[in-house]
């Protein structure tokens, strides 16, 4: 995979059609969590892009669990800790619990930008970002989402529309080419707002950011 890929629209078609689809890589993953191997020891396959007989390329092995876990959330139950704020959980606990473990513990800091690439590709179903969102406790990964969301608020005074684009291009990994549309800094912005709200209405975050920071005008730090 290069650091920019050149067809938004197919790269976001490709990856919701691999959503709909529960694929033998999913169930090896899954397999993996059910068999109480350590979670060390699964965050190195993860990492190391190796599930027995699969040999998948490590820049990608991170992307396909966020990918497992997204379908597992979206399968799960309702989770509405606020009306404005409709997020799910998976069914079984136990397994949730090892998700959000691996997430913020054993697959840091890899799964960093992996997350950030994530949120900003989701641009038609922007909501569902929560569904990932509140697996997130790690304080380094909750900092990140806010240098990230900072860094589009500044980028939204960009008067020159190529180069107001292409941080968001840069973390989609699209080609700094493509459609300026699929790649608005403001609605990238918007979007990280929403899931860092989300975030402090479960856990503190006052040392990282206030409501303040998070407002689409004005300064982006207190």
């Amino acid at each position: 995979m290069d650091d920019f890929l050149e067809n938004p629209e197919d790269v976001l078609a490709a990856e919701e059609e691999e959503r709909r689809r529960y694929s033998t890589y999913y169930k090896t993953i899954e397999g993996m969590l059910k068999e109480n191997r350590p979670l060390d020891e699964i965050a190195d396959n993860i990492i190391s892009g190796t599930f027995e007989d699969f040999d998948i390329q490590k820049k990608d092995s991170i992307d396909k669990f966020l990918d497992f876990v997204f379908l597992k959330v979206k399968t799960g139950v309702p989770h509405i800790i606020s009306l404005a704020y409709p997020a799910m959980r998976i069914t079984d606990s136990q397994l949730e619990d090892k998700i959000e473990k691996l997430i913020n513990l054993y697959l840091h800091p890899e799964i960093i930008f992996t997350l950030l690439k994530f949120f900003t590709r989701n641009i038609h179903n922007s909501d569902t970002n929560l569904y990932l969102a509140n697996l997130i406790t790690s304080e380094d990964i909750i900092r990140s989402l806010f240098d990230t969301f900072a860094l589009f608020k500044a980028d939204i005074a960009i008067v020159d529309p190529n180069r107001r684009t292409l941080n968001v291009k840069r973390l989609q990994q699209f080609h700094p080419g493509t459609d300026n549309r699929f790649s608005s800094p403001l609605d990238a912005a918007a979007r990280f707002k929403y899931i860092l709200e989300f975030i402090s209405l479960k856990q503190n975050t006052g040392h990282i950011f206030t409501r303040d920071n998070l407002q689409l005008t004005g300064p982006g730090r207190g």
